[in-house]
């Protein structure tokens, strides 16, 4: 399910897995193709906001590119893109909610399970 590598690494292998090329995924974004070259190297960060948008657009979860690496409780569940992408829109409070009721849910299932 994970792939090993850096975040770049896993978010370049799932554009190419959609036979898309830098240009393309640089058009959807609103990017110019040098920047998504260097954010997929790891020369230039990835915007946290950008993130859940690349994903989408390339076909891959939140908790796919993120890796087993770096598992949280977050990364754990594999919201798909347009979901991540309403929650980080989402006020910091109402996301610190969402965790909360997340770990809670998981916490029950392990007592249960």
């Amino acid at each position: 399910m994970f792939e090993a590598g850096s975040l770049g690494d896993r978010l370049r292998n799932a554009r190419k897995r959609e036979r898309m090329t830098v240009a393309q995924l640089a058009r959807q974004l609103g990017l110019v193709s040098s920047q998504i070259s260097k954010m997929e190297t790891g020369v230039q960060r990835i915007p946290a906001d950008l993130l859940p948008v690349w994903c989408e657009a390339v076909g891959i979860t939140l908790a796919e590119v993120y890796g087993v690496e770096n598992l949280h409780h977050f990364a754990q569940i594999p919201f798909p893109p347009f979901l991540a992408r309403l929650y980080s829109q989402l006020p910091e409070e109402f996301r610190r909610h969402i965790h909360r009721v997340i770990e809670s849910s998981y916490q029950l299932w392990k007592r249960l399970g």
